[in-house]
């Protein structure tokens, strides 16, 4: 295993690189919870109310929607690597302009420009890491995406209350810059230059990412993509090619299914506000160091759901943190509901508020949080993957905006024990889809996951038994 591993470090490296844009994506996610409490203060230089910082969580939502449209654009016609290297722009375009800003507006324009940047880096970056990656490291290297947002998030969440204002935003850049300097040297997706016909452009790709491989294991690999290519590309694209095919159709609804569980869950609302959430708990420990500890959690939880999910598999990781998401939820708005509604007096038993929230995070950090994403790479055709992952990620930042601005309303009107307990019903509701409609696709290559897909069960037992019948044949 570890000679394997060796063997395909540049594909850890390309990974880890292409993942810094989300880190940076990741930043900007975590700057609202050290900074919004500080900018409602009396002495911060721009003055912002209740409503506004509301706005200024959700603009970064709003502004990934268009993201989303141009990453579908400019994916396939300029290449996943140079659309990944064009998102850096807006990411950091929003970190000047927090810098110079004078008043709300600016800050609503800022996020909203990040928001862009964001919705070009979820869209692409599990593209670019579905098609570089060996099928028995696709889900370890998938699992980077959401483990570099949480990596970002932290950075903000560790470096934010500690810091002045200025000084986070001139910090946040870094990652940035990081991320330009270093993905800049990385190879394009043989799966796209094959897609353009560039076949030795695709070889020299395969051999930047598998450099051990002999010539005989380099042919083999490129048969077997120029083979997904040309299955992929045999028909001429068009946006409702995605719903033509049953695989297609499959591909789609288990997307959305995961997306509308995920965010129907409020991750968007608790990573929005979590400092202001965990400051209900009012126990010794200071609401700014609960949130450093809950991200430092995080962090140890992706790379756990990067060991485990080509070990375990998708679908059991899923269904095992759906379910206790929604049990920490349920205890989240079981606290709320006996300190807001029923008037108990809750001092003393503020450590069930932090454990249930830092246990949510940590557990969707394990499966539910990365898993949709990641399988983003896996469950499209290469000719309709670019539009398919923008769909999905615009539906996703969508529900995000929604989730994030509902949350503050919901909380007004009728209680915030009643945003929990939506979000905790949602995840349970969310078992049922997975169990019934989730494939698994662990260990499969995309070419496999493409055939089961188009396939109903009835079939593919058929197919199995009739290779078995053929295998016997032979051999006696």
């Amino acid at each position: 295993m570890n000679k394997s591993r060796a063997r395909r470090w540049p594909q850890y490296l390309a990974a880890f690189t292409a993942t810094l844009s989300l880190a940076s994506t990741g930043a900007h996610i975590g700057w609202t919870s050290p900074t919004l409490p500080r900018l409602k203060s009396l002495e911060s230089h721009i003055q912002i109310t209740s409503d506004d910082a509301s706005w200024i969580a959700s603009f970064y939502l709003l502004g990934s929607i268009p993201g989303n449209i141009i990453a579908a654009f400019i994916v396939d016609w300029l290449g996943r690597k140079s659309s990944l290297l064009i998102a850096a722009v807006p990411l950091t375009i929003g970190w000047i302009l927090i810098i110079v800003a004078w008043n709300p507006y600016v800050l609503y324009a800022s996020r909203f420009i990040s928001g862009i940047g964001q919705g070009i880096v979820y869209v692409v970056c599990p593209m670019y890491i579905g098609e570089i990656a060996d099928k028995e490291i696709r889900g370890s290297l998938g699992s980077f995406i959401k483990l570099m947002v949480t990596f970002g998030e932290l950075y903000a969440h560790a470096v934010g209350p500690f810091v002045s204002y200025e000084i986070l935003s001139y910090a946040c850049i870094l990652i940035s810059i990081a991320f330009f300097v270093s993905f800049v040297w990385m190879p394009e997706s043989p799966y796209h230059l094959l897609m353009k016909n560039e076949q030795r452009k695709a070889m020299n790709s395969l051999k930047q990412l598998k450099p051990k491989s002999t010539e005989e294991e380099l042919e083999e690999d490129m048969d077997q993509m120029q083979k997904t290519v040309i299955r992929d590309l045999s028909d001429k694209v068009h946006f409702w090619d995605l719903f033509n095919t049953r695989g297609n159709r499959r591909a789609v609804l288990v997307s959305f299914g995961l997306q509308l569980i995920l965010q129907f869950s409020g991750i968007a609302a608790i990573e929005s506000y979590t400092q202001e959430i965990l400051h209900e708990a009012n126990t010794g420990l200071s609401a700014g160091i609960a949130v450093i500890v809950l991200s430092v959690l995080q962090l140890v939880a992706g790379l756990g759901a990067a060991a485990l999910v080509d070990k375990v598999g998708r679908r059991p990781l899923l269904l095992i943190t759906t379910f206790l998401a929604g049990v920490s939820l349920t205890v989240t708005g079981g606290f709320y509901f006996l300190k807001f509604y029923l008037n108990r007096d809750m001092t003393g038993h503020g450590w069930i508020l932090h454990a249930s929230i830092i246990f949510y995070e940590l557990i969707i950090a394990l499966g539910l949080n990365p898993l949709p994403y990641m399988m983003l790479g896996e469950l499209f055709p290469t000719n309709v993957k670019g539009t398919a992952v923008s769909l999905v990620n615009l539906w996703a930042s969508l529900l995000a905006f929604i989730v994030s601005k509902l949350y503050q309303v919901i909380s007004d009107g009728l209680g915030v024990y009643s945003a929990f307990g939506w979000f905790a019903v949602s995840s349970f509701m969310g078992i049922i889809f997975i169990l019934f409609l989730v494939p698994e696709t662990k260990g499969k290559s995309l070419l496999e996951i493409q055939e089961e897909l188009n396939c109903n069960k009835k079939k593919m037992d058929a197919k199995k038994k009739k290779q078995e019948e053929i295998y016997v044949s032979t051999i006696a």
